[in-house]
């Protein structure tokens, strides 16, 4: 996930001074919680020298590094940068009842984002947040958007990412995405509650729901602990130094289940007083370090700082930028998109505008159906009542689904992802409850083993090999394309008739292979991949290309621009097919 620096003095703070928490324990006395709150207050320089900070400004210009879960190439690895180097400001003002911060980023990505950025041009931009009643997110300078580098600052940012983003150890430091929701940082003495409302730590006393637990790392170690009840934070305290180690909170991934987001804080350092962490790590259940950032300098009471908060246009927040909470997205999912910067907002489609774009594209495979959304998929249909989805990425599952039994009256019985990035896969979710099987090679079954899937629901495939499903009309047949670029579980579909001719239309569908939108500029060691796969298995010249992203058409559109020599196969030619006829 992506790193977020935290309130390590949320759960302390909260109830030093005020009502009598709640023990986890029975043989936990409340005194055994206030007493370690107090411990670690006091280790933090003590609450006169907290009080007395009016802003901080965290500088930071050796180490700004993240890594993408979603993104591995790898299944279950970290193999793939977000960041790999950059600078960033972070400051924090106190002057109102609520924190208000200020992001300065320069981030260069990950060699992998040259579909969005050809030449690798840095995320240059400043982001500013706000908290309160009328809390917001704003980009004020520079671009946010992954593909216009030169852009105009967009402004206000999606509610439901303010909302959501965030967990509640809230600002990021790996991609700092805007977000509000649960905003509190170990960079502020002054943190935001998850209902996505600014407030005073001292409020948090109020709500009288810390408890006393232990908890432990990946390799044993047990660190006494206050949970937060109200916020879902958990503070790790170094038992020797009573200072915040840990700041833990808790997700339920949708394939990795329930899991922890770690926030590791060291290195502190006394400035007018109080200790603050220079170094931030943000761990992954206890083992996958996906972000690391390192503070050189802390400041605090600057002069003049107000000038950088002032809020963009004429001041009024859009209602489309109020923080939100949509159940529908968890922070997982945000998270993971926004922390490399490809966070599209809510998925709006509907079975009326899906049905808007379906197609039936040729006579003779009368089972395919294209759905030509944004992000493309194909559905095909056989007489046996099957119905198999190819691609599943999130939010627009739930409109297939439905569309499915709206148009064709009948229920997916089978879904094949393209490959595991969550961008393609997160929608297995949905098919998966609705009862559908899940088709996808050997080596990626352990991937999904959280899905809690039944005897038979995984249908396999093996490594370089294949699985064909068809009727009397129409076959598909979906191939492991023995991938090492994008993702080690990468595969193909071709669909062709049942009873292939010379002449027989051809249809093939991929995801992040091919885009004819930036062709000449994208990675093309990732075409030249799916070229050679083609290649090996025989697909025929005058297959038509349908990717995921960007436009389709025929195969030498995708070809050509390699500067490649493509055999002239035919449709008999597939070595993967079962003609019937």
């Amino acid at each position: 996930m992506i790193a977020r620096l935290s309130s390590f003095l949320l759960p302390l703070a909260c109830f030093a001074s005020k009502g009598q928490a709640q023990s986890q324990r029975k043989n936990n006395s409340a005194t055994d919680v206030e007493a370690i709150i107090n411990r670690g207050i006091d280790a933090l320089g003590g609450l006169d020298n907290i009080q007395a900070i009016n802003s901080v400004t965290y500088t930071g210009n050796t180490i700004l590094r993240s890594k993408t879960i979603m993104l591995a190439i790898s299944l279950g690895g970290l193999d793939q940068f977000g960041v790999t180097s950059g600078r960033q400001n972070i400051t924090f003002s106190f002057d109102q009842s609520h924190v208000k911060q200020r992001i300065d980023k320069f981030a260069q990505l990950g060699p992998n984002f040259s579909f969005g950025r050809a030449s690798l041009d840095p995320m240059d931009f400043s982001l500013l947040i706000e908290g309160g009643d009328d809390g917001f997110a704003a980009v004020v300078q520079g671009s946010y958007d992954m593909y216009n580098p030169g852009g105009e600052p967009s402004g206000y940012t999606d509610g439901r990412t303010l909302g959501q983003l965030h967990d509640q150890r809230g600002l990021q430091v790996g991609s700092a995405s805007a977000g509000k929701g649960k905003f509190s940082s170990a960079l502020s003495l002054r943190p935001i509650q998850d209902d996505g409302l600014t407030f005073d730590v001292f409020q948090v006393l109020e709500h009288q729901n810390a408890t006393y637990r232990v908890e432990k790392t990946v390799a044993g170690t047990e660190f006494p602990t206050v949970y937060d009840g109200t916020t879902g934070l958990a503070v790790l305290l170094d038992p020797d130094t009573h200072l915040p180690h840990i700041i833990r909170s808790y997700e339920d991934h949708p394939f990795f289940g329930p899991s922890t987001n770690d926030l590791l804080v060291y290195n502190y350092a006394e400035v007018d007083g109080v200790q603050f962490p220079q170094r931030f790590k943000t761990i992954y259940n206890g083992r996958q370090v996906v972000a690391d950032f390192v503070a050189d300098q802390v400041s605090t009471n600057v002069e003049g700082i107000e000038e950088s908060f002032a809020r963009p246009g004429n001041g009024t927040v859009p209602q489309s930028s109020a923080p939100i909470r949509d159940p529908e997205y968890s922070f997982a999912e945000i998270g993971e998109m926004a922390a490399v910067f490809l966070w599209p907002g809510a998925y709006s489609g509907t079975v009326e505008a899906m049905d808007a774009v379906a197609t039936q594209p040729y006579q003779d495979v009368p089972g395919l159906w294209i759905l030509n959304e944004a992000l493309r998929q194909a559905v095909i249909e056989l007489e046996d009542g099957s119905v198999i989805v190819l691609d599943a990425p999130p939010h627009q599952s739930k409109v297939v689904i439905e569309w499915v039994r709206q148009k064709l009256g009948k229920n997916v019985t089978h879904v094949w992802p393209t490959h595991h990035h969550h961008d393609h896969a997160f929608g297995v979710v949905d098919y998966v409850a609705a009862g559908a099987k899940i088709i996808i090679p050997e080596h990626a079954v352990e991937y999904y083993s959280n899905l809690n899937l039944t005897q038979g629901q995984a249908v396999t495939y093996k490594r370089g090999g294949s699985i064909t499903l068809k009727d009397t009309k129409t076959q598909l047949t979906l191939v492991d394309m023995q991938a090492t670029l994008h993702a080690v579980d990468h595969g193909y579909a071709v669909i062709q008739p049942a009873c292939v001719t010379a002449n027989s239309s051809t249809s093939v569908f991929e995801a992040d292979h091919a885009n004819q939108d930036f062709i000449n500029t994208f990675d093309h060691g990732l075409i030249q991949e799916l070229t050679d796969a083609l290649n090996r298995d025989r697909v025929p010249l005058s297959a038509h290309l349908f990717p995921v992203h960007g436009a389709d058409g025929n195969l030498t559109a995708f070809i050509d621009p390699l500067g490649a020599k493509y055999p002239s196969y035919s449709p008999l030619d597939f070595v993967h097919g079962e003609s019937s006829c």
